[in-house]
């Protein structure tokens, strides 16, 4: 029988035209399509289905899309204190308070002869004491523009123009920052009695109580009957009704209607750590857990110094607490100044804690936290990575706050603060060891001011331009540092 001969199919022209259609969406019919199929394949390219239809992204689209999502993002930080700051206590005032107070209308906004019908004082609720901070409605407007990207005054706020305004800022041109600038308020004063101000107060993007030992963010409600708890670190039935409410077309919606507060819980687990405040701080007012059964470093300390006979002010505070010259003995009385001094100094104090020093008083916290530390971490949240700088520091939370952070201020417990920012801008002087600083600023070497950390006192008593006044001039200049600042 004949052999049968075999014939091999070559089926790579078979294979190359699949590939050719799936590539291209057409059949090679040409046979030098086939060939030059054929002839590819003898070095075949995977194909992975994700790629099909994907366009190519560039170099240029990808920093493209990197420059606008860093443009939603905050360029510039502001950081405020309150009391002596934002809020101020006229003598004048207060004896017309004591004259005239009247229990049944303790929570007005009354005007007094300092203030106009454009610009009233608004009164806060009485101390214990007695005393009633005022601050001004132009105050509040001031922050609200600083903190909605506004780097000019509006005709709603220009309407009080008077001798003593900032020159450039008496013909309002309205401008606006690409974004917003976030606005914080950093405080010493106890937890317990932010949350009592917080009706009277500039709507700001963060709340530091303690020294920086608290910080909370306010997070609207739609209704007065929303739940405030949502296991989210919410303060539980606190809903918040500010006395200055923005106009609609000056602002966003979240600055209308109540909110409440929620904690940063990872700076609440900071502070709640054995070798700081520890954890048994952060109860409600009203259950608060006694001294002696806190655990803690700085806990440890406070009971150390009760056993030595200093009297301690701990009423709502969670991680902080306060020795007041006023509260102690005539013993004590005597060393309280050169306590004062080793306490700035930290001498005999454990290394977990630090301590600022301001009018008689020594604030005692953990080291981690402090005015300073506080608007580092904030800082560092809000801005990010957002800078344009060359430095490969600028990312770092001291630079961010060097180049990137302003703040007002006025006291001693508030200087570490001042310095590390790019701009400290003082409506009072309330110490010597201030007024020094001023004095003693150099410039750069150049004929300018120093980079960072410069002080500018906005007071000036010969021209009438104290306490509210001094603190709308401070926000005044604070908008024109932005403006100018947004243009470099």
């Amino acid at each position: 029988m004949p052999r049968r001969t075999r014939h091999r199919v070559n089926i790579l022209p078979i294979i190359s035209s699949i590939v050719f259609f799936v590539i291209t969406g057409t059949a090679p019919t040409s046979p030098l399509l086939l060939a030059a199929a054929a002839s590819s394949s003898s070095s075949p390219t995977a194909i992975s289905p994700s790629s099909i239809g994907t366009p190519t992204i560039t170099s240029n689209e990808k920093a493209k899309q990197q420059q606008e999502k860093m443009d939603t993002v905050p360029k510039y930080i502001v950081f405020s204190d309150v009391d002596g700051t934002l809020v101020h206590y006229p003598r004048h005032l207060q004896q017309q308070q004591r004259q005239q107070h009247n229990h049944n209308n303790e929570n007005d906004t009354s005007s007094s002869p300092s203030s106009s019908n454009d610009n009233p004082l608004i009164f806060l609720p009485p101390s214990k004491t007695g005393t009633r901070g005022v601050l001004s409605k132009r105050t509040l407007e001031l922050c609200h523009q600083i903190r909605h990207g506004r780097t000019s005054l509006t005709a709603s706020t220009a309407t009080n123009q008077d001798e003593t305004a900032t020159p450039s800022l008496k013909q309002p041109q309205p401008q606006q920052l690409r974004g917003r600038t976030p606005f914080i308020l950093v405080s010493g004063m106890r937890t317990t009695t932010l949350f009592q101000r917080l009706p009277y107060l500039p709507r700001a993007d963060a709340y530091v109580s303690e020294s920086g030992g608290r910080i909370f963010y306010p997070r609207t409600l739609s209704t007065t009957s929303e739940p405030t708890a949502r296991n989210d670190g919410a303060e539980p039935h606190l809903v918040v009704h500010s006395v200055f409410t923005p106009s609609e077309n000056d602002g966003d919606n979240d600055d209308i209607g109540p909110f409440t507060l929620v904690e940063d819980m990872e700076w609440r687990r900071q502070m709640s750590e054995l070798h700081a405040a520890g954890p048994d701080g952060f109860h409600n007012a009203s259950l608060e857990t006694p001294l002696e059964e806190r655990r803690g470093k700085l806990w440890e300390y406070a009971l150390h110094l009760i056993e030595r006979g200093y009297i301690l002010d701990t009423n709502g505070y969670s991680t902080a607490f306060r020795v007041n010259r006023k509260m102690q003995d005539k013993e004590l009385l005597e060393g309280f100044d050169e306590f004062m001094e080793k306490c700035a100094t930290r001498q005999d104090m454990p290394k977990e804690l630090g301590c600022s020093t301001n009018l008689g008083c020594v604030d005692v916290y953990p080291i981690r936290s402090g005015k300073k530390n506080c608007c580092a971490y904030l800082a560092r949240r809000f801005l990010g990575q957002n800078s344009n700088d060359d430095d490969d520091n600028t990312h770092s939370s001291s630079s961010l706050l060097q180049t990137h952070a302003f703040c007002l201020c006025d006291d001693d417990n508030d200087i570490e603060m001042a310095l590390a920012c790019r701009t400290a801008f003082l409506p009072s002087v309330t110490s010597d060891s201030i007024r020094k600083r001023v004095e003693m600023q150099s410039d750069d070497g150049n004929g300018g001011m120093q980079r960072h950390g410069r002080l500018v006192v906005t007071e000036d008593v010969e021209g009438g331009v104290v306490e509210t006044r001094a603190t709308e001039r401070a926000l005044e200049m604070i908008m024109k540092e932005l403006n100018q600042a947004s243009n470099d």
